[in-house]
């Protein structure tokens, strides 16, 4: 059966194979550009096992032997589309830009599934949404290794992924600023630039993120930077059960502290766009600008800060993006945003009112990039079901309202204990709908996480993740931001948490044991099709889940024995410890096992 993925607008399919054993080259376009020339040398060597005479990539006419597949330039092609044409006399791919050929080439890798041949096809395509990224958490707790980002980024393109966002609040390597990152294993400037020059090469723009109002407690936790805090002494917020001193107090004093961070930080980027973040600024009102929020109103207030932080990303080059969040309290003022900024609005939920809020900031002419969730924070296993209709609800919505983008959100909340595969599928759903909106996808995400992360692999490991994250369906209640596996551990006495816990019945308890038990069986006697680590990751993962559920067992009357609870987690605390550093820098290990630890009993 022929996949292509994102699955591609038209697509007329022709009887027989073409045969392509004896072609030799693949044909630049006219002014090709480098990256567009590595990626075919690139592409090239990947298809030369199925080859007898690899093929070879040149940029002149070839003198002699056939063309395997040539480029030619149309400018009457979307900007990122591209036509591909096979026959038996050879491929024809056009194109109007270096990135529309890059795509074509994508779909042309894809085809030649069968050595050396490939199926009669007219493939006409473009995306529907033209900014299509990437967001992952890099301050909470998890910092991957260089390898490990580039290997990402590998990923993100096979995807046609082309923006990339790494979350940042203290994990760049301030100078002067060691305090605050000492124990994060930081991003350098150098590997900044080594990373934006990676994602060149592979048509990905790396995008500088940097929050610039709130979510910045690992500073202002400091004394020399507390008096720049909106609250001197952390704050109580009951509606999420949570003490916080973590933004600015907006003024001249918070942006001339920015200024210096974004002159150490910007120009190690060559993207035009800066995410200043500013989402969550809970304390905003409630301390140093009290009297200034009463005067003008607290989202006005907000409003002047993020026009001064526009003012301060112009001076180097950058056009704002932020989260919106907070204005959406007062939608009236949404006109109000400064000239030339964009809106990420963002929503985790599967009913998340995304047709809503783009309709709002459509109707105020302020551009707008929807952003999911991979539904893998907070959660052990991921929750498959959530992921699916939250990034197909963003993907249609903002395609029908005019996203300028799709940024899906990869958080870390908690201590960051999702591994690293359990985002594969959401990654893959978020590049198939963002690319084609109307697609039915979801019975070719696993062909999706092996062609992108799992080369090689059959399928197992793509229906082995999305299962995995189907057994919290077990539970009616499954939870807001996270499942029942993790209430238990993190933080049961929370409120929300009670509530999740004393929502779920005992019945629905031992059915997600019996889930978990038949799919940890399953995977043990018929593993997927996937390197050590991989399976490794799952099988930790999933006894970290069974241990949740044992407890949450007990609370609903079954007994357990609490000293081989205990020391069964703490082998699992022991292997978290090498899984994290097989793909991950050692900052922050610390702190992801010091939440872990927490959830002994005593």
């Amino acid at each position: 059966m022929m996949i292509l993925f994102p699955p591609p607008h038209n697509m007329t399919t022709r009887n027989g194979l073409c045969d392509y054993s004896s072609c030799r080259w693949i044909t630049l376009p006219a002014q090709a550009g480098f990256e567009l020339k590595e990626a075919a040398r690139r592409i090239a060597a990947t298809l030369s096992p199925r080859f007898l005479v690899p093929p070879e990539v040149t940029a002149g006419k070839p003198g002699a032997g056939c063309e395997l597949l040539r480029m030619e330039r149309d400018l009457r092609l979307p900007p990122e589309g591209y036509r591909l044409e096979t026959s038996p006399d050879g491929a024809l791919l056009a194109a109007a830009t270096d990135t529309g050929f890059y795509y074509g080439l994508l779909s042309f890798q894809q085809l030649l599934q069968t050595p050396a041949r490939v199926p009669g096809v007219l493939i006409e395509d473009a995306p529907d949404i033209s900014r299509r990224g990437y967001m992952l958490d890099v301050s909470r707790c998890k910092v991957p290794t260089m390898a490990s980002l580039k290997a990402m980024i590998d990923s993100l393109s096979l995807l046609r992924c082309n923006e990339l966002q790494l979350y940042m609040e203290h994990s760049f390597a301030f100078a002067g600023d060691e305090r605050v990152w000492y124990d994060s294993s930081p991003l350098s400037p150098a590997e900044i630039m080594e990373l934006d020059q990676y994602c060149r090469a592979r048509f990905i723009e790396l995008v500088p993120n940097l929050n610039s109002f709130g979510h910045l407690e690992r500073w202002l936790k400091l004394e020399e930077y507390r008096h720049l805090a909106e609250s001197p002494e952390p704050w109580y917020f009951a509606e999420n059960d949570t003490r916080y001193q973590a933004t600015l107090a907006p003024g001249r004093e918070a942006l001339a502290f920015i200024d210096r961070l974004y002159a150490e930080f910007l120009p190690n980027f060559t993207s035009p766009f800066l995410n200043v973040g500013c989402d969550e600024t809970v304390e905003l009102g409630h301390g140093r600008s009290r009297e200034l929020c009463e005067q003008y109103g607290t989202h006005r207030v907000y409003l002047k800060y993020l026009a001064g932080l526009t003012e301060l990303a112009a001076g180097y080059g950058r056009q704002v993006q932020f989260w919106g969040d907070i204005i959406l309290h007062e939608p009236e003022l949404i006109p109000e945003i400064p000239a030339g900024v964009t809106a990420l609005l963002w929503g985790y939920e599967a009913d998340h009112p995304f047709q809503e809020q783009c309709g709002q900031f459509r109707r105020a002419g302020i551009p707008f990039y929807v952003c999911p969730g991979t539904s893998t924070w907070n959660s052990i296993t991921g929750r498959t079901a959530n992921m699916l209709a939250n990034i197909a609800s963003a993907a249609r919505c903002g395609s029908c309202f005019g996203a300028r983008g799709f940024l899906l959100t990869d958080w870390g909340d908690g201590g960051h204990h999702q591994y690293w595969p359990l985002s594969w599928p959401g990654i893959a759903a978020a590049a198939g709908w963002s690319w084609n909106a109307a697609a039915e996808l979801e019975a070719q995400i696993p062909y999706a996480v092996d062609f992108a992360f799992n080369p090689g692999g059959d399928g197992t490991l793509g229906s082995c993740l999305l299962e995995y994250g189907r057994i919290p369906e077990a539970f009616a209640h499954p939870g807001v931001n996270c499942n029942n596996f993790w209430a238990i551990l993190n933080r049961p006495e929370r409120r929300g948490n009670q509530t999740l816990l004393q929502q779920a019945t005992r019945q629905e308890v031992a059915a997600a044991l019996r889930k978990l038990a038949v799919w940890r069986r399953r995977v043990e006697t018929h593993p997927p099709k996937a390197p050590r680590l991989v399976l490794d990751e799952l099988d930790n993962s999933s006894l970290l889940a069974q241990l949740a559920l044992e407890s949450m067992a007990a609370r609903k009357g079954r007994r357990l024995d609490r000293a081989a609870w205990n020391d069964r987690l703490r082998h699992v605390i022991g292997r978290h410890r090498d899984l994290w550093l097989a793909r991950n820098r050692a900052g922050g290990l610390r702190e992801s096992l010091g939440v872990l630890e927490r959830f002994l009993l005593r």
